[in-house]
């Protein structure tokens, strides 16, 4: 036994010994010496703590975007990568400094993610006139508005109606959003689709708004008259002009309010195809029979709002009608929207809708030729003429301040009266 111990142990020794002396060998014959390795460097503060400093992080990413038409903030949030969560928090900021909903097309967003791809904070400009910051932090999303510091500038301009509206006041130099506010101030009195005629006569009195000597947008419509002459001479004047009491409207010179009940209308549209009638022949049926609404032909699509505010009764699918809205409203009135191509998004039987507030989208679904919006009338249940409807106005200016409203007025009317503008005579003569 002790022999055979001895005997493996002797071998043993003499592999190893063998097998290190080839090592050696190769190594001196093919190893050569290894780079000397530098010392990382490190701050202090990394040394004091025992650490070795890491890769400079990723360079932050700033993506620049835009509210797009029919857009709200949560689809511009989700196409850069926001999910569900971060999408509420940071609503939830915004609105605490301004209504979500207010979002207009154009509106400019600058999103910037740190160099680990999180987003760090949302920038919000809106037409140069409001600048608003989202930044993350440890207690969440917070909000912070600056209002732009801007320059106004009252200014009066006029001119006589060449074509339509929109082209007249575009050859004065400005832009669509002031016909848009001259329109709206006239919109329960006056139809600019169906009523206007070359030859009338407008002027304005509206604040103009500058940053660093540019202009940027309007401000207040402060006065606006029309004189139209499609049956003798027709002359509307409104004013704006806010109490001491804080409440704020147009008035016309009597001081009665501009704003109506009622709408003229419930859509932009391109002329009435249909009136109203009890002896209509049927461009379907070929026969006589009542039409007790007004046809207003428009493109598919075009926007359909309620003619005042009320209650949504009805959202309904009729063989006739089609998409149909039905809408009672104050002091016994009632409104109908047929052929409607699609409802507004989310609209419910028992919502409660505002003057103006799209309900429908004009179409030609059920018994219908062509996209059109048939609109009725009734009024405690007896179908009534829109076009030829008198609405009551609202609330006129408070006796105790009609003084004060008088003064304001006067100002005003000067303005107006500075942009005077007489009718071509050719245009006169053409309707003597």
């Amino acid at each position: 036994m002790l022999r055979t111990v001895g005997t493996a142990g002797v071998w043993v020794a003499m592999s190893v010994a063998t097998w290190a002396g080839v090592a050696y060998w190769l190594g001196e014959r093919f190893v050569d010496e290894l780079p000397e390795v530098q010392p990382t460097k490190t701050d202090a503060s990394t040394q004091r703590h025992g650490l070795t400093s890491l890769p400079a992080p990723a360079e932050a990413l700033v993506i620049p975007d835009r509210v797009g038409r029919g857009e709200t903030l949560s689809s511009v949030l989700a196409r850069n990568g926001f999910d569900n969560a971060e999408i509420h928090n940071t609503a939830r900021a915004l609105a605490a400094i301004m209504d979500v909903r207010h979002l207009r097309v154009g509106d400019e967003l600058e999103i910037r993610y740190d160099g680990s791809g999180v987003p760090a904070s949302i920038v919000l400009d809106r037409s140069d006139l409001r600048h608003i910051e989202l930044t993350r932090s440890e207690l969440g999303w917070q909000s912070q508005a600056e209002e732009i510091e801007l320059t106004r500038r009252t200014v009066s301009l006029g001119g006589v109606l060449e074509g339509n509206l929109f082209s007249s006041i575009s050859r004065l130099g400005e832009g669509a959003p002031l016909t848009v506010s001259f329109a709206n101030v006239f919109a329960w009195d006056f139809d600019f689709y169906t009523q206007s005629r070359s030859g009338d006569r407008f002027s304005i009195v509206v604040e103009k708004l500058y940053r660093e000597g540019e202009f940027v947008g309007y401000g207040e419509l402060r006065a606006a008259r029309y004189v139209s002459y499609l049956s003798g001479e027709r002359v509307f004047s409104a004013f704006l002009y806010e109490d001491p009491a804080g409440k704020r409207d147009y008035y016309n010179p009597d001081g009665k309010s501009m704003r109506k009940a009622f709408l003229r209308a419930p859509l932009d549209f391109e002329r009435i195809s249909s009136g109203f009638s009890y002896s209509r022949l049927h461009p379907v049926h070929r026969r006589r029979m009542p039409h007790l609404g007004v046809d207003y032909a428009a493109r598919t699509g075009t926007p359909v709002y309620s003619v005042a505010s009320g209650v949504v009764t009805g959202r309904e699918f009729t063989k006739g009608g089609g998409n149909q809205v039905t809408v009672r409203h104050a002091m016994g009135y009632t409104t109908k929207y047929l052929h409607l191509s699609r409802f507004a998004k989310s609209l419910r039987v028992g919502q409660r809708v505002e003057q103006k507030e799209v309900i429908g989208y004009v179409g030609m679904t059920g018994t219908a030729t062509g996209p059109h919006l048939d609109f009725r009338l009734f009024h405690h249940g007896k179908p009534v003429n829109p076009v030829t409807q008198i609405f009551p106005p609202g609330p006129p200016v408070a006796e105790e301040y009609f003084t004060d409203f008088e003064k304001r007025r006067a100002g005003l009317m000067t303005q107006l009266e500075s942009q005077r503008a007489e009718r071509p005579s050719s245009v006169a003569a053409d309707d003597s």
